[in-house]
């Protein structure tokens, strides 16, 4: 399930297209972050990163923080 897990995020995150760059001679413009509001919205939240520890209680308290946090943002199981 968290393979699968970070597969969804890898992809969405692949799927974001570059932020809006000001062209020239049309001044500066603010860039516009594309993509996934839940996504973008998840990596604000700063979560947690799975370092592979082989302490299985640290696995599920890592699994536990980010499915509180899918919860929060109200993810489908889809987006999850």
């Amino acid at each position: 399930q968290h393979r699968e897990m970070m597969q969804v995020l890898q992809q969405q995150r692949a799927e974001q297209p570059p932020l809006v760059q000001p062209q020239p001679n049309q001044g500066v413009q603010p860039q516009v972050p594309r993509g996934n509001p839940i996504f973008r919205e998840f990596c604000r939240m700063n979560p947690p990163t799975f370092e592979g520890q082989y302490e299985p209680t640290e696995a599920s308290d890592w699994l536990f923080r980010m499915e509180d946090m899918m919860e929060d943002l109200d993810c489908t199981q889809a987006e999850k």
